[in-house]
């Protein structure tokens, strides 16, 4: 059994890549968040892999740490949830902002996903968020906030007005920190602070 890959990436096409290990090439697939960890082609990968047996065929699913592949052992486990949609799920987000979605029981976040409805949803919801609260890794999982909900509905619009797409508006909303007496101009404010430095 394969516990990780480090070598040479030779090749991406997609979200499949091939690994150069002393000479032997390893076809993996990777996850969208996965990638994005990637330089270029040439550079030295390490990958933290589960093997997926098929009856046609061996597949390997390579993650960038070990927490990353431990929720998407977790993430397959739940009813209707296979490899691909798995790899789907924990590349949807950054693997922090996903546990917090789930344990937080946050379907709106969850269904932005492609290939996650809202039974998917529900189902991360139902079979995980209590085990993820209690998640023996080093994941650092922002604390639960709430923002009042008419506040919160014209946060969304008055980000999705200065162009921001849905997932990067939630996912800022997400890290925002609350205080008390803010109001929507604050956190406006608050959030694009937190766009600003994920985009650069």
């Amino acid at each position: 059994m394969i516990g990780y890959l480090q070598g040479i990436l030779r090749h991406v096409e997609d979200l499949d890549v091939i690994v150069d290990v002393n000479g032997v090439g390893y076809e993996v697939r990777v996850d969208r968040q996965t990638l994005e960890t990637f330089g270029p082609i040439g550079e030295e990968v390490t990958l933290w892999v589960r093997t997926i047996v098929r009856e046609d065929a061996f597949i390997l699913h390579g993650f960038a740490t070990r927490d990353h592949r431990l929720v998407f052992d977790m993430v397959t486990q739940v009813t209707g949830v296979g490899p691909k949609l798995g790899t789907q799920i924990v590349g949807g987000f950054p693997i922090a902002e996903l546990v917090a979605a789930i344990r937080d029981k946050d379907l709106r976040l969850l269904s932005q996903i492609p290939g996650v409805g809202k039974k998917i949803a529900e189902r991360l919801v139902l079979e995980l968020s209590k085990k993820f609260i209690e998640l023996p890794i080093a994941i650092e999982v922002a604390p639960k906030h709430e923002i009042p909900t008419v506040l919160l509905d014209d946060l969304r619009s008055a980000l999705a007005n200065l162009g921001f797409g849905p997932r990067d508006v939630e996912a800022a909303i997400r890290q925002v920190q609350i205080k008390d007496g803010d109001d929507l101009e604050g956190l406006v404010l608050k959030a694009l602070a937190v766009l600003q430095s994920k985009h650069g």
